[in-house]
């Protein structure tokens, strides 16, 4: 038997293993670099004890990787994703703050709490928002 006819058994066979199964996913992921850096952590610290939750990490992942019950493991990632877009687009408005922050003034509407951007330099300004009416006083 050839390399490549042993290889490519090989990929059918895994993948007639893993038909029906939930894989890989980012909360697996997630789980396999917080494993990681526990491991690393209890070898700097030299705390032996630090490893088991390693080792219950690597189980967990392999479990969700195996796991037949796609519809709970998908419930399950996707509270992670639904949590990480919000903190991803929290980072998405700081990075936007920071790199308009030689031409423009952000400010929050003290009603509804709406990010408003004002041109900077141009003094004291009243602000009006456009999402609720409310007019406040600023210096841009």
């Amino acid at each position: 038997m050839k390399w490549e006819d042993f290889k490519a058994r090989m990929i059918m066979g895994m993948q007639r293993f893993m038909y029906g199964r939930n894989g890989v996913d980012q909360l697996t992921i997630l789980i396999l670099i917080a494993s990681l850096l526990v491991l690393f952590l209890s070898g700097l610290l030299n705390v032996a004890w630090l490893k088991l939750p390693y080792y219950a990490g690597v189980i967990l992942a392999f479990y969700r990787t195996l796991s037949r019950s796609l519809v709970k493991r998908r419930k399950e990632n996707y509270v992670l994703v639904q949590g990480m877009s919000k903190v991803n687009s929290w980072f998405r408005v700081q990075k936007r703050i920071f790199q308009e922050r030689k031409t423009h003034r952000h400010f929050k509407c003290p009603a509804c709490k709406q990010r408003l951007r004002v041109p900077k330099g141009r003094g004291k300004i009243t602000i009006t928002c456009s999402k609720c009416g409310e007019k406040f006083s600023r210096k841009s």
